[in-house]
């Protein structure tokens, strides 16, 4: 019988202090459930500085989800690296334990190359939750390795909606940057006016001017359209925002609105035959009467059946027509 894969607690916790912002590594002393984790286990620490009760930093939180998402090693090195460290006959937690620190060790690494751990000096650290003598310890920027990892683990599955979370606030990065260009132009203006100016062959410099019909000297400008203009269209354009895009423009209304007229026709030329239907049946409907009250009558005539029995004339033949019987004779 295999074993089955376990999600336990972990021994050791990085905790950050949000009292006196210090970060340190140590056993949790309290280990809560928190079944909507991926993880599924809320951590609790005391400060070894101010003696205060602490939580898991929220970047560990997000790494420890993310290992029961990876699928493990794809190439034929590392499936064989992976056997290695199964060699020594680990238990299941182990395992996962050991697929976890490569990953991260190996993002580690490929994130040192290019953003090796600098506290303050890249600009997501002005709001970055990862204390800065922490970060200084380590040999690769923590957020940039926690992206690394979210990569890595999308690529590895092959299932890019483990970005989506990741997409979405990129989106919503884009569109705060549209909206800060957008009111920036506003502000401006869409036109930017300069002034015209030349050296001359000594090194003065002038403004040029010009006197109008009053005798009054105006300067000369040059007029350019704002340069944010063309950067807000491109970024309307690629993230599909124009209002074509979003079926918002006249014509495409105007087309929307002949669409629904001659479905609402449509609609009106259907309850309109429905209408003449319904008035046909009850139509047929009374005319079947009619001819069931007067075959009634025909039967009960007295001076009718009188005659048939001095004549000796039989019965007319019946035959039906549309569920009633009509006689042959007429």
């Amino acid at each position: 019988m295999s074993e089955k894969k376990p999600n336990q607690p972990r021994e050791s916790i990085t905790f950050k202090c949000v009292h006196c912002n210090f970060t340190f590594k140590a056993a949790p002393e309290r280990v809560e459930d928190e079944p909507k984790r991926a993880h599924p286990f809320r951590y609790f620490g005391k400060c070894t500085n101010c003696q205060r009760e602490v939580q898991q930093v929220p970047w560990e939180v997000g790494q420890f989800c993310s290992v029961l998402a990876s699928t493990g090693p794809k190439t034929a090195e590392g499936k064989a690296r992976s056997a290695a460290n199964l060699a020594g006959h680990p238990t299941a937690a182990e395992r996962a334990i050991t697929r976890f620190n490569a990953l991260k060790h190996g993002a580690n690494a490929k994130t040192a190359l290019f953003f090796p751990a600098r506290p303050g000096k890249y600009p997501q650290c002005a709001t970055c939750d990862v204390d800065h003598a922490y970060c200084a310890t380590q040999p690769a920027c923590i957020k940039r390795t926690e992206l690394m990892m979210q990569h890595l683990i999308a690529f590895q599955s092959g299932d890019p909606t483990k970005l989506t979370e990741l997409h979405a606030i990129n989106q919503a990065n884009l569109a705060a940057i549209f909206q800060d260009m957008m009111q920036t132009i506003v502000a401006d203006g869409v036109s930017l006016r300069n002034p015209v100016y030349d050296f001359d062959k000594e090194g003065g410099f002038h403004i040029g001017q010009y006197k109008d019909g009053h005798g009054d000297m105006q300067t000369i400008e040059e007029v350019k359209a704002h340069p944010l203009l063309k950067p807000m269209l491109d970024m309307l354009s690629k993230n599909n925002l124009s209002m074509a895009d979003l079926n918002m423009t006249p014509k495409v209304q105007v087309d929307q609105g002949i669409e629904m007229g001659k479905t609402l026709e449509q609609e009106d030329e259907r309850e309109s035959a429905l209408e003449y239907q319904q008035k046909m049946n009850e139509q047929m409907a009374g005319l079947r009467q009619l001819i069931s009250r007067s075959q009634q009558r025909v039967r009960n005539d007295s001076i009718l059946i009188e005659h048939n029995h001095e004549n000796g004339a039989e019965e007319a033949e019946v035959i039906e027509v549309d569920g009633h019987e009509v006689s042959k004779d007429g």
